[in-house]
């Protein structure tokens, strides 16, 4: 189901410049711009976080192996391309 919004014509006018920019319909280019939004708040959101811990909160962090990407994993080299998926 679609629905029509009343926007000022200054702010369509923005939203189809990016659409022909980006190639895709303007409904698209609002979609875009709301996940790129809400992404960058997110962001910001862990930021703050991440600087209201205290050090030794912070410092705990860099030991818990959870959090590790384990890009040094041995085992990863033996596999297959097709185990790897």
């Amino acid at each position: 189901m679609d629905t029509t919004i009343k926007v000022p014509r200054s702010l369509r006018e923005r939203i189809s410049k990016r659409a022909r920019h980006r190639h895709v319909t303007m409904a698209r280019a609002i979609e875009e711009a709301l996940d790129e939004a809400e992404e960058l708040e997110f962001w910001s959101d862990v930021r703050v976080y991440n600087e209201s811990l205290a050090k030794e909160d912070r410092r705990a962090r860099l030991d818990d192996r959870t959090l590790q990407d384990d890009l040094s994993d041995q085992g990863d080299d033996e596999l297959t391309a097709e185990e790897a998926w």
